[in-house]
């Protein structure tokens, strides 16, 4: 007789455990409730058990990283369920585990970026709930998030919501799972609004419920989760999402029928008992190529280390990161990475004897580190340029312009004269020449880190770009490519509005840039200024006899033609409202 599976579970999500029992396994739950490293190799032995799988779910509080994995003979397997936040710690991290999982595919190329494999795709799930009819369902659209000053998109919708649908649009907070469930069950219609994009927990809880869900355009990714037009509707912008609600109240049987076919595509394919059946599969197709002996250390020290530059754990955790053995480093090509966790540690705690023996150390190792590129190599010599320059200290000295260009010039950014005398001015173009090569050589960003330009060594474009900006507000080089790095980032379009609107405010005769303020602002549910900002386009290019060229580009924008219909009379008008 087979043996049941025996599975460790670290801060499961509520119905996975039982789902995994469900299938047949011995489960047992870890939940430490404490921030920093826990050594899950000496819990398994005091509690006498030994897993065949040990799965750690990703905490969505203080966070937790487990040592002894090395120790563990079970499949170790991690699952990032907020990616789009954390992948930048999370990616020295999965080096540990022998598989990866990731709510989002969108965001494998960050949790690769140490050199691991690509994470598995393991979405989010909906849970158990029976189908209510619509006509059980009180209440026409509802929405259960949390709003505030760092969540202006969201506040945008609530607003939108609120015009479009006065008397029957509810908006909740606080709620404990079984009430938010309940919530949707007495609710139709949900619209949905992610942090940076990601496919969100929302999506599933809501469709799972039986809600039309009104979903953000996300692309494939969320497409291949739920139907367009038949489990879900998708809405471009304001005036698509607005036309949405008032179809759904118009047409109850319509209405339903969307609802039902979410419910059914939830019960088929997003239950907890599939993604624990995925769990399963993904297992027992597992090599073991995480944690050993050798490099175990490494990957914990280096996750801790770039939670701690975060503000996020004490700095005792990447404590060992200066006791590694090089020839170690070297067999995992780390060396790079390790160095450069090394330097923004010393930066941070303005240990400025340590900075400069580190810079000489590379200095003197340069050709092994930088030729070729070894793993890590770019964003250490824009470290190290950084440094030179000054960046992130408390009272940054007079700038060692030469030495910056020379780590510079290590990762392809031509040589260029510093300004005479004006060390600000060389600042600042460094920052602007690294933000395009660190574009251009892929370093990804690293979303969810509190960039903090006055304390913080910058290590992608992005952040760059931002402390171009916090040495000199109003930059329009760094505003427009600042700009046109997140016009390519779903979700990114509230922070567009406010570089746009900054950017329209110093360049007040570029019609182009009302014209892309205008887009993003119906596109994070800001429907009257940015019919305002668009009409302002239309307005301004034809006065400087360009109106033919920014019609075509606003065409280009609205295959559907409603923008152009709300701009010719048909104006977004709230009295226009929804009703049952």
């Amino acid at each position: 007789m087979n043996q049941p599976l025996r599975v460790c579970l670290v801060h499961p999500s509520g119905p996975l455990p039982q789902a995994l029992r469900e299938l047949g396994c011995e489960v047992l739950v870890l939940a430490p409730e404490l921030s920093g490293v826990f050594d899950v190799s000496e819990e398994l032995s005091r509690r006498g058990f030994e897993p065949d799988i040990l799965l750690q779910f990703e905490r969505l509080g203080p966070r937790l990283l487990l040592a002894g994995l090395e120790e563990v003979t079970a499949v170790r397997m991690f699952w990032a369920l907020d990616p789009h936040l954390n992948a930048f710690w999370q990616a020295p991290y999965v080096r540990l585990f022998d598989v990866a999982f990731s709510t989002q595919s969108r965001w494998a190329r960050q949790l690769a970026d140490c050199g691991a494999p690509p994470p598995l795709h393991l979405p989010w799930h909906a849970q158990n709930r029976p189908f209510v009819p619509f006509d059980q369902r009180p209440r026409l659209s509802g929405f259960v998030g949390r709003l505030g000053p760092t969540r202006s998109a969201r506040t945008w919708l609530a607003a939108l919501m609120r015009q479009v649908a006065p008397d029957d649009f509810e908006l909740a907070d606080g709620l404990d799972v079984d009430a938010m469930l309940d919530f949707y069950c007495q609710t139709r219609v949900v619209p949905n609004e992610s942090i940076t994009g990601e496919v969100n927990l929302r999506l599933f809880e809501a469709a799972g419920c039986g809600c039309v869900v009104l979903a953000q355009d996300l692309g494939p990714e969320q497409e291949a989760l739920f139907a367009p037009g038949r489990e879900m509707l998708v809405c471009g912008d304001a005036l698509e999402l607005a036309d949405a609600l008032r179809l759904l109240a118009a047409r109850p049987r319509l209405a339903e029928a969307m609802g039902r076919a979410a419910w059914e595509r939830a019960q088929a394919d997003h239950m907890p008992t599939a993604r624990a059946q995925a769990v399963l599969n993904a297992a027992r197709a597992a090599t073991r190529r995480g944690a050993t002996a050798r490099d175990a250390g490494l990957w914990l020290a280096l996750a801790a280390a770039r939670l701690c530059e975060a503000g996020r754990m004490d700095a005792g955790a990447a404590a060992g990161l200066a006791d590694m053995a090089p020839e170690a480093l070297d067999a995992c090509d780390a060396q790079a990475l390790v160095l450069d966790a090394r330097l923004r540690l010393a930066r941070l705690h303005d240990d400025e004897e340590g900075v400069g023996a580190l810079l000489r150390r590379i200095e003197a190792d340069q050709e092994r580190l930088f030729q070729p590129m070894s793993a890590g190599a770019p964003r250490l010599a824009c470290t190290c340029s950084m440094l030179c320059l000054g960046l992130g200290a408390a009272a940054p000295g007079q700038p060692d312009t030469e030495r910056a260009l020379r780590f510079g010039r290590l990762a392809g950014i031509p040589s260029s004269e510093p300004a005479p005398g004006d060390p600000e001015a060389g600042r600042i173009r460094a920052l602007l020449d690294w933000a395009a090569r660190l574009q251009a050589l892929g370093v990804p960003p690293r979303g969810g880190f509190g960039f903090d330009p006055a304390r913080h060594v910058p290590a992608s474009a992005a952040e760059c770009l931002y402390a171009v900006l916090h040495r000199a507000p109003g930059n329009t080089e760094a505003l427009r490519a600042l700009d046109a790095l997140l016009s390519a980032e779903p979700g990114a379009e509230a922070l567009r509005v406010g570089l746009l609107s900054d950017l329209s405010l110093r360049e007040p005769q570029d019609w182009r840039v009302n014209l892309a303020l205008g887009l993003a602002s119906l596109r994070c549910f800001r429907p009257g200024p940015g019919l305002e900002e668009l009409r302002l386009a239309l307005h301004t290019a034809a006065q400087a006899g360009h109106g033919a060229v920014c019609e075509q580009a606003l065409a280009q924008a609205d295959p559907q033609g409603r923008i152009r219909r709300a701009l010719s009379g048909e104006c977004f008008r709230p009295d226009g409202a929804a009703r049952a």
